[in-house]
C-alpha cells in the first residue's frame, strides 16, 4: 500500500511531458495515508485526466474516489479543477469542505485567501441565441456579435439582441463569482427602425402623438425626432427624446432611469441612442 500510495503521489506532482502546463497551474494535493486501495484507480484517472485537459472526467473520477473514501485532499483537488474550469461557487464549497475535513491543515490561511480571491471575483455572463447575425448590447453599449461574454458589476443589467428584422431583450441580475448563461433568442419577426430599451426593471406601451411607443420593444416610427414621456409626464422628469431614422435605418436608443430626487418625484433620464449597422 505505501508503494502504491508513493507511486500515486508522484504522479501527482510530476509535469506533464507532452501537454503544456495548464493556465492557471494546478495545485494538486497526493492522498492520505491509509487511502483504500478502491480509490486508488479512480483518484489516478482523475490526475491523468487532469493532466491530459479533461478537466470534466477528472472532476468525476475525483469524485468517485471520494465515494470509496472521503478525503480531505480530494476535495482540494476537485476544488482545484473547478477553479480552473472557473466554476467558481463549486470550488469555494469544495475548497470548504476541505477546510471542514482537515481544520487543522498547514495551508488554511492560503486556502482561505483563494476563497476570498473567488468570492471577489466579479460575475460572468455569456449573452447568445439562435440567430448568428444578432448583435448584442448590454446597458447601452455594443459588445458585437453574439455569443458575448463579458464579467461585470454586480447588480442588475439590460441585455438585447438585435437581428435586422427582430429584437430581444431581458433584465439579468449578475452576482459576484456568478456565471449565468442568457439564452436570448429571438421569437418573431419585429421589424421597425427604432429599438427602445433601458434599465427600468418595468415595461410599458402608450401612444402620444399618434405613434405607438414599447419599452422595451422594437417599432416602425415616423423619420425626426420624437419627444415622448414615460407612460405618463408625472413618472420622467424630462421626455424621452431622440431622433427616428429612415425606414431601412435602425435605431437603437437606451434609457437609464435614475432615482428620484425625493421620495415620489419624477425619475431623472438619460438617454443614449446609437445607429445599428449590421455586418454585409
Amino acid at each position: 500500500m505505501v508503494a502504491a500510495i508513493a507511486a500515486i503521489a508522484a504522479v501527482a506532482e510530476a509535469a506533464p511531458s507532452t501537454a503544456p502546463a495548464p493556465a492557471p497551474p494546478a495545485r494538486r494535493k497526493p492522498p492520505p495515508e491509509g487511502f483504500p486501495a478502491e480509490a486508488i484507480g479512480p483518484f489516478v484517472e482523475a490526475i491523468l485526466a487532469d493532466k491530459a485537459g479533461n478537466l470534466k472526467v477528472a472532476e468525476r473520477r475525483y469524485e468517485d474516489a471520494n465515494k470509496v473514501s472521503d478525503q480531505a485532499s480530494t476535495h482540494y483537488n476537485i476544488a482545484d479543477v473547478q477553479r480552473r474550469m472557473e466554476h467558481w461557487l463549486e470550488a469555494i464549497k469544495s475548497y470548504r469542505k476541505y477546510l471542514e475535513l482537515a481544520p487543522g491543515a498547514p495551508d488554511r490561511a492560503e486556502v482561505e485567501r483563494l476563497i476570498a480571491q473567488i468570492e471577489a471575483r466579479p460575475g460572468t455572463a455569456v449573452i447568445d441565441g439562435e440567430e448568428p447575425d444578432a448583435l448584442v448590447f448590454v446597458d447601452g453599449k455594443l459588445l458585437g456579435p453574439s455569443p458575448v461574454v463579458l464579467q461585470v458589476s454586480d447588480g442588475y443589467h439590460a441585455a438585447d439582441r438585435i437581428t435586422p428584422t427582430g429584437h430581444a431583450h431581458r433584465r439579468f441580475e449578475v452576482k459576484p463569482a456568478h456565471s449565468d448563461h442568457l439564452k436570448l433568442s429571438i421569437s418573431r419577426e419585429e421589424p421597425g427602425n427604432v429599438v427602445l430599451s433601458g434599465n427600468l426593471a418595468s415595461s410599458g406601451s402608450w401612444r402620444d402623438n399618434g405613434n405607438q411607443y414599447k419599452l422595451p420593444g422594437r417599432m416602425a416610427l415616423p423619420p425626426g425626432p420624437h419627444a415622448t414621456y414615460l407612460v405618463t409626464p408625472r413618472r420622467a422628469c424630462t421626455p424621452l427624446a431622440f431622433t427616428a431614422p429612415q425606414p431601412d435605418e435602425l435605431v437603437y436608443v437606451f434609457v437609464e432611469a435614475g432615482a428620484p430626487a425625493r421620495p415620489g418625484g419624477c425619475l431623472p433620464i438619460k438617454v443614449q441612442q446609437t445607429k445599428v449597422r449590421f455586418p454585409p
